[in-house]
């Protein structure tokens, strides 16, 4: 027998969302000038209700993760100034911010959503790039660091994968960002990132608890293969919010986000067969479900929507709202 499972009518429309939150590192209380790169070992470290990974090795001196700054300095090149933004201050003026290398990941508390963030490269890898040295080429050239053509032609990238997964890990979605991008027919167009640019996240087909982030650049060495771009980039402004209830409808079976909608859902869970059924009991969409399945809802009329997912043991029905 098939169990079935709803929600109440009342649990739902006790549904809240919270008002956004944003983490800009100021309250870290950095002297000026200065850094916290978790030499005292204090490790891993929240602000608000995001937590960042941060990894010290004592017998290297060196780091992994997240570390926050509000140096300034953008001329000095070199590995010794990978602590600087290359705007020379955080988003929005502000002094402090936080520099990633290589595979730093944020995580929010339960129930947290995050929306958006600031991101800029670091002075470190942004001169490399622009000016080359013995370890990294120079972008647009056509020759690697060995002097020799390196099959590019001068298209060089450096390109942030970054990777958003909800709070179960069940389910996971990613959007790229060019921290430089030199591929453009025309060279004038080619670019260093050295403004602080905002990355949406509401978009993707996940509701975003968990940030972790991957880099990919035409400057790779074949001997390993492994990337001679510095793996820095600069962050700032991290939004998120705290979402409760129908907002984010998430358990063992099914995840619908976002909900309420304005035009277009996306559904995680078991996999089977996917109903959306209006008000007056018409069937609206189906689809055998698998992964991930986007619903386009922009020529719906706005109202109440039941979605239905049946599987071989169970059958679910989730309410969804459209505004």
């Amino acid at each position: 027998m098939k169990k079935i499972y709803s929600f109440s009518i009342a649990v739902i429309l006790a549904a809240t969302t919270n008002a956004q939150s944003i983490v800009d590192f100021e309250s870290f209380g950095l002297n000026p000038e200065s850094y916290d790169n978790g030499s005292a070992g204090n490790g891993d470290f929240t602000i608000g209700d995001l937590t960042f990974t941060n990894y010290y090795n004592a017998s290297w001196m060196s780091w992994n993760g997240f570390t926050v700054s509000n140096t300034t300095d953008v001329t000095t090149a070199g590995y010794l100034n990978d602590f600087s933004a290359f705007t020379g201050t955080g988003a929005n003026g502000t002094s402090t911010y936080a520099i990633h290398y290589p595979s730093g990941i944020i995580t929010g508390a339960a129930n947290i959503v995050i929306e958006n963030f600031k991101i800029t490269n670091g002075t470190y890898p942004a001169i490399n790039m622009r000016d080359g040295d013995a370890y990294t080429k120079q972008f647009g050239s056509v020759n690697g660091i060995d002097g020799n053509p390196d099959g590019t032609n001068g298209e060089d990238f450096l390109k942030v994968w970054i990777i958003g997964e909800n709070e179960s890990g069940t389910a996971k979605d990613s959007v790229d960002f060019y921290l430089a991008d030199y591929r453009f027919s025309d060279n004038n167009l080619d670019y260093i990132v050295d403004t602080w640019e905002n990355i949406d996240l509401t978009a993707l087909n996940v509701p975003v608890n968990k940030l972790s982030f991957r880099f990919e650049s035409s400057d790779v060495n074949p001997a390993g293969p492994w990337i001679n771009t510095p793996t820095y980039f600069a962050i700032d402004e991290i939004s998120y919010k705290s979402v409760l209830g129908l907002n984010s409808v998430e358990n063992d079976f099914v995840n619908i986000w976002p909900n309420p909608a304005t035009d277009r859902i996306s559904v995680t869970g078991m996999e089977g067969s996917l109903t959306l059924t209006a008000l007056n009991g018409q069937n609206v969409f189906s689809t055998i479900h698998k992964d991930i399945t986007s619903i386009d809802m922009s020529t719906f009329q706005k109202g109440i929507y039941f979605l239905t997912l049946t599987t071989e043991n169970s059958i679910l029905t989730e309410k969804v709202v459209l505004r």
